[in-house]
């Protein structure tokens, strides 16, 4: 459902927060001097590290984070630049993206599949009392007088609206029905049943 995918990409959130966090760490602990102010980045506490990763992170880039690393220039540096770029680049820009565009590809098909039951549940079975259209023409009942006339939804609609507007005396039947109507209980409704089946079996049951 929608539901749970919104709570799955929600669980992804803490995650990149704390892989950034560990960036800001190691930021903080070996590298804080390359960072350049002149262009809005800062070092000197972890907290000035985790939210200038955090920018960074956020800022499309060619796979890393592109800091200026003043100061650091020697081959030694390059390698190590290229290993926090590269696993940076694998964490949130391959794993995280197709973890992502996953979650919200299965919460569309989740829809899709949901929307396509649903307008199926509408053309094969009946809304009062839940009666398959298989079921009904098993019996020999025509599915389109069955919904059109024996349990047609907008009469049993009208008829809630007529008793919740009306302001006269109700039969005993309307009484009931209304009492619980408001209670949202359903047991009023010909659930599994239908006035057309349940007079063949009484008929069946005389012969």
């Amino acid at each position: 459902s929608t539901q749970s995918t919104g709570d799955q990409l929600l669980v992804c959130v803490p995650f990149a927060v704390i892989i950034t966090y560990i960036y800001a760490i190691i930021y903080f602990s070996y590298f804080r001097d390359m960072f350049n102010e002149d262009k809005m980045e800062y070092c000197e506490t972890l907290g000035q590290c985790l939210v200038t990763v955090l920018k960074n992170s956020l800022r499309p880039s060619s796979g890393g984070h592109n800091y200026s690393w003043t100061g650091r220039m020697s081959f030694n540096d390059l390698w190590m630049r290229l290993l926090i770029d590269a696993s940076f680049w694998i964490l949130f820009t391959i794993i995280g993206l197709n973890v992502v565009t996953s979650l919200i590809l299965d919460g569309f098909r989740q829809l899709k599949a949901e929307r396509e039951k649903a307008l199926k549940d509408m053309t094969t079975l009946c809304t009062v009392c839940g009666l398959s259209k298989d079921n009904l023409t098993s019996n020999g009942i025509s599915w389109a007088s069955h919904v059109d006339r024996d349990h047609n939804m907008w009469s049993y609609i009208t008829f809630f609206f007529y008793l919740q507007e009306h302001t006269g005396k109700f039969s005993a039947v309307e009484n009931e029905v209304l009492q619980k109507f408001n209670k949202a209980d359903p047991s009023f409704l010909p659930n599994g049943r239908c006035i057309a089946i349940d007079t063949k079996l009484d008929l069946e049951n005389t012969l």
